[in-house]
């Protein structure tokens, strides 16, 4: 009989799990077809950025090493020397606030290190005198460019691309770039100011398909991001 009682236990445990097992499937398969059926009528979801044409700031990234009464001194490259003047204001972030200037920028090649010698002045240090502090400075205006997320864009080889969305339908478009960094791409051919740029969802796509716009983000020139520069 305790066999028999076992036998019973196990075969009511294996009928529940195969019956679990057919729940999911059926739950699966109508969450899929749900899916379907929702991105016909609606199309499928995105986000999605109206670009417009706008002045971006560019940034050079330097280090310097705080000294004491609010300065900092550091070396820079001979590239990097000839983008820096004396009174260009120095952010500790982009699109954050005016922290410094820098004060003093040598034109003469240091011997020992090869490089030439950068100081800065700042209106409140809160870092310790030796240490390093990696800052940006403003060192140009891009006028009258689009910039996109580097994530919007697809790139096979040598060719770029994106998809953009007209009359509700995606669109997937080439493109040629100017500079790219980790604050964004600059887009010199195939975006126009004011087309609409797939942000999120590009995976899902094909050619000609029916889009939802779930959420219409500001574009990378409106929150205020730059083109930034090692």
């Amino acid at each position: 009989m305790r066999k028999i009682g076992y036998l019973v236990i196990i075969l009511v445990g294996l009928f529940s799990v195969l019956a679990t097992i057919e729940s999911v499937k059926d739950k699966r398969a109508r969450h899929i077809e749900s899916f379907v059926s929702e991105w016909t009528d609606q199309g499928k979801p995105v986000t999605a950025s109206r670009i417009k044409s706008a002045e971006v700031p560019v940034y050079t990234k330097i280090t310097l090493i705080v000294k004491q009464d609010k300065e900092a001194a550091g070396f820079v490259t001979a590239d990097i020397k000839d983008k820096l003047a004396k009174g260009q204001e120095i952010y500790l972030r982009d699109g954050g606030t005016v922290c410094g200037k820098v004060s003093k920028v040598s034109r003469d090649l240091d011997v020992n290190t090869g490089m030439y010698a950068v100081e800065a002045g700042f209106d409140n240090l809160d870092s310790p005198a030796g240490s390093m502090l990696p800052v940006l400075v403003l060192t140009g205006i891009l006028k009258d460019v689009l910039v996109v997320p580097n994530s919007v864009i697809d790139i096979s080889g040598d060719n770029y691309s994106l998809w953009k969305i007209e009359d509700g339908r995606a669109v997937k478009v080439s493109i040629k770039i100017g500079r790219r960094d980790g604050y964004g791409t600059v887009v010199k051919e195939g975006l126009g100011s004011g087309d609409l740029v797939v942000y999120t969802g590009q995976s899902i796509l094909k050619e000609g398909d029916k889009v939802n716009i779930v959420e219409e983000k500001n574009t990378s020139a409106d929150t205020g991001n730059g083109a930034g520069e090692e």
